[in-house]
């Protein structure tokens, strides 16, 4: 166990890097059956670790537990340095051709055929509250 600990900067900065460094985060919300359901997600955008965003169909299950409780996770975990991160926030649907655009791209052609103006194409919008950081040898903080 680490116990090393590091500034909120230090590790709000030390996630970014995991977050550039690894090419799917698992995406957790709260189940409408109360239990905690988790799915691996390729961040479309980013700004920083503050905002993430996503692209789902509005047919997901993730879509109708987030209109029940907005709230969400994302873990990140880079296993060839053995760094992960958690962020803990809200997460914002948006179906507006600005956030369609800001996160499209040309692989989503097989889920969405019709393209950025698929009507079934949602933006998640996860808006970090809190994280925390660790890492094997480095330390961890909270931000």
């Amino acid at each position: 166990m680490n116990t090393q600990k590091m500034t909120p900067a230090e590790a709000k900065e030390w996630a970014g890097k995991v977050l550039e460094a690894v090419p799917f985060v698992a995406l957790g919300t709260y189940g409408t059956d109360g239990w905690p359901d988790v799915r691996m997600m390729a961040v479309a955008a980013r700004e920083g670790v503050e905002t993430l965003w996503f692209g789902t169909s509005a047919e997901s299950k993730k879509c109708g537990q987030l209109k029940v409780d907005p709230r969400g996770v994302v873990y990140g975990f880079d296993s060839a340095m053995m760094r992960e991160f958690r962020l803990f926030g809200r997460v914002e649907m948006k179906t507006d051709a600005e956030s369609r655009r800001k996160i499209w791209r040309d692989e989503f052609l097989r889920y969405f055929p019709e393209g950025v103006d698929s009507p079934t194409l949602v933006v998640l919008k996860f808006v970090t509250e809190q994280g925390e950081y660790a890492s094997l040898g480095e330390g961890a903080g909270r931000f």
